[in-house]
């Protein structure tokens, strides 16, 4: 794999697919209820005791000021972020995960302009995956066509940079609040 080819793992938020690098991310795990937090923003779910270590979750659905819905396919992905002070573990809430694919990041495609600042700051760029249906040389030569990118079987990806989209300082606010709070974090499967 080139150096500018990396890969991500990509997951659903509402109607949009979104994708984190796949080095990031430790594990993923079924829906918990998490331990809630005093005085944190409402996407902030709480905290879950993840072998000994205290983990933030974070709802990205709420966070992008999505509908919410816990169910059978509402998952967490455990991620490593870098902060100020370090790397930090933090649980991101989705709707499903979806699967890894590989992207040349030298070629992503810029957000776009009416964008809103927020989504500028943690959007690295977007990225196509195309869908390969079998059809040989035909699908071949309609791959190359400049037509073919806006193709119904060609899905658009946002990648996101998870540092950016973790505020910086709320990590470390959190954490602080789960320490100095004695906060009983219960223990589970984990």
């Amino acid at each position: 794999m080139s150096e500018s080819k990396k890969e991500f793992l990509t997951f659903v938020i509402g109607h949009e697919e979104y994708a984190v690098e796949i080095l990031r991310v430790q594990e993923i795990r079924g829906w918990q209820e998490p331990s809630p937090l005093p005085n944190v923003p409402d996407f902030i779910k709480g905290v879950v005791n993840l072998r000994g270590t205290v983990v933030p979750i974070i709802d990205l659905r709420k966070k992008f000021h999505l509908e919410v819905s816990y169910d059978d396919t509402t998952v967490v992905i455990v991620v490593h972020v870098i902060t100020s002070t370090g790397e930090r573990i933090v649980g991101l809430v989705v709707d499903a995960v979806s699967d890894v694919h590989s992207f040349d990041v030298s070629k992503l495609q810029p957000a776009p302009d009416i964008a809103s600042s927020m989504q500028d700051q943690f959007v690295l760029g977007l990225a196509t995956i195309e869908e390969q249906h079998g059809l040989g040389y035909q699908a071949e030569q309609r791959q190359n066509d400049e037509q073919e990118r806006h193709s119904p079987h060609n899905r658009m990806v946002i990648l996101i940079d998870i540092d950016k989209l973790v505020a910086e300082g709320l990590i470390e606010s959190i954490t602080k609040e789960g320490d100095t709070e004695g906060l009983a974090v219960p223990t589970g499967n984990g």
